[in-house]
């Protein structure tokens, strides 16, 4: 009878937990990362590129990021002055796993600028003592590759090709207008382009 009591005391105080006291909390290198933050490296000349990933398939991500680019007096190694501000949402697709290897996919980006159009590829003979000002959309073709530094860093080099259409102001470089409102649209064989450090969690 003792036995029988003291079984029915240990029954009854066990009862008494709460129930997420016998819960084992899952081991950190079992949790699953859903969320990639990132900077890129052109940071060091003064880029700005931050963007955070997120996981949305065992195989899909969604890319998230800004571009800001601050050279009114000339891009580094040139007089021609360059001052944007851009956003891009991209779509990912990893054949391994999302966050890892190889990816590919489509991105648009929509942008405003103050910038000398000579520095876009095939303008480089027009142009001279003039700039732009206006706003574009872009759509593009990224690809990558994503390489994984233990469980939460990541390494990614990043490069995107495609079309831009733009609408824009033309001012000779004495502030005088050459032209009013005008559009060109080019394909542009590089986008964007980064070599990005992560942090996944």
């Amino acid at each position: 009878m003792k036995k029988i009591a003291l079984l029915g005391l240990m029954a009854w105080s066990l009862s008494l937990c709460p129930a997420h006291a016998h819960d084992q909390e899952v081991p950190e290198t079992e949790k699953e990362t859903r969320i990639n933050v990132k900077i890129n490296g052109l940071a060091l000349i003064g880029i700005v590129n931050p963007a955070v990933e997120f996981k949305v398939t065992d195989r899909g991500t969604v890319q998230l990021e800004g571009i800001g680019m601050f050279y009114p007096h000339g891009f580094p190694g040139t007089n021609k002055p360059i001052t944007l501000g851009a956003t891009f949402g991209e779509f990912r697709y990893y054949p391994r796993e999302a966050f890892h290897g190889f990816y590919a996919g489509p991105s648009v980006g929509w942008g405003v600028y103050r910038l000398a159009k000579n520095l876009l590829p095939g303008y480089g003979d027009q142009h001279h003592n003039q700039y732009q000002v206006g706003h574009n959309m872009m759509f593009a073709l990224s690809v990558g590759y994503t390489f994984c530094i233990g469980r939460h860093w990541s390494i990614e080099a990043n490069w995107g090709t495609g079309y831009q259409n733009s609408r824009y102001e033309g001012f000779n470089n004495d502030g005088t207008r050459y032209v009013g409102l005008n559009g060109s649209g080019e394909w542009l064989p590089i986008c964007k382009i980064g070599l990005f450090v992560g942090y996944r969690f």
